[in-house]
């Protein structure tokens, strides 16, 4: 008798972290099937191209997308967008996913999550797992610091035209990480369920850097001098409101900031190695892999 090709369905597909999670399973899982999952029709090309990958669009306002995205999977990566609403638009992707009955959510979420954090967007993704947990589907937690590609998505601009990058973080430290450790954490919880049913990781970078330190990397990187301009609060949210993101957007923003400030995201995390067997990605690496991005 065939055995049934086991299914994932990996939320947030053309993102940082879903994207990658897609390469690594299709590279570590080969007797995987994935379902990528997206917004808009217009990303469906952005998925890599793969006879093992099946693009679908889902709606997290209509349930019926959710349930056509579920059915015959087996396990489900979750990423739920940062908006207001997000642990009521996650709360019905779980009530499908237990319908459907989904074997193990890997969920990403965030350094920090707690219900009392002073960061909404901490509070949010402990909402989240609060809801996984009483749904009873085996789980596992990824809460990530601060991205390294986010250096690329937002501050290359700056970075090539004015050889600096603006953030209003004072000396502070963070243990950056790269997307790509993240999602091989998360593919390692996915191919072995049992190994990391119900755990929780806080994924760090292997060291925790000032963004003078940043600086000096990409300076010695691109073979020029790259600042980093500590900015008020107050200037981050002008820039942010020039640029269009929404006021809970802004707020959630200086919020991290001042979490940065206070020193919480220095922490530094053994889980990388731990789950994967390979030491986390440093920063200098990062920046020797993505140097175009910043010339």
């Amino acid at each position: 008798m065939e055995t049934k090709q086991e299914s994932i369905l990996v939320t947030g597909a053309t993102g940082n972290i879903g994207s990658q999670v897609v390469k690594q399973l299709l590279s570590d899982a080969p007797d995987v099937s994935i379902k990528a999952a997206v917004h808009s029709s217009q990303n469906v090309k952005q998925v890599k191209s793969d006879d093992r990958v099946k693009v679908i669009q889902i709606d997290y306002n209509k349930a019926e997308t959710l349930r056509e995205a579920l059915n015959g999977v087996d396990k489900l990566f979750l990423l739920t967008p940062d908006v207001p609403n997000a642990a009521d638009l996650a709360s019905d992707v779980i009530i499908e996913a237990k319908k459907a009955g989904i074997k193990q959510i890997v969920k990403q979420s965030v350094m920090g999550a707690a219900l009392e954090a002073d960061v909404g967007t901490m509070r949010l993704h402990r909402q989240v797992e609060k809801f996984i947990e009483q749904s009873g589907i085996p789980f596992t937690f990824l809460r990530p610091n601060e991205f390294m590609q986010n250096f690329i998505n937002f501050h290359s601009p700056s970075i090539k035209g004015n050889n600096a990058f603006y953030i209003p973080l004072e000396d502070a430290k963070v243990s950056l990480v790269d997307v790509r450790d993240i999602a091989a954490v998360a593919v390692k919880s996915l191919i072995d369920k049992d190994k990391h049913k119900n755990k929780t990781y806080l994924i760090t970078g292997p060291e925790a850097l000032s963004y003078h330190q940043v600086a000096g990397i990409l300076s010695s990187t691109t073979g020029r001098k790259i600042n980093y301009v500590n900015i008020s609060d107050g200037e981050a949210r002008a820039a942010m409101k020039e640029i269009g993101m929404s006021d809970w957007l802004i707020n959630t923003v200086s919020e991290l900031s001042e979490y940065f400030r206070k020193g919480k995201a220095s922490e530094i995390s053994p889980e990388v190695e731990d789950v994967t067997g390979n030491k986390p990605i440093s920063f200098s690496q990062f920046a020797k892999d993505y140097a175009d991005a910043f010339r």
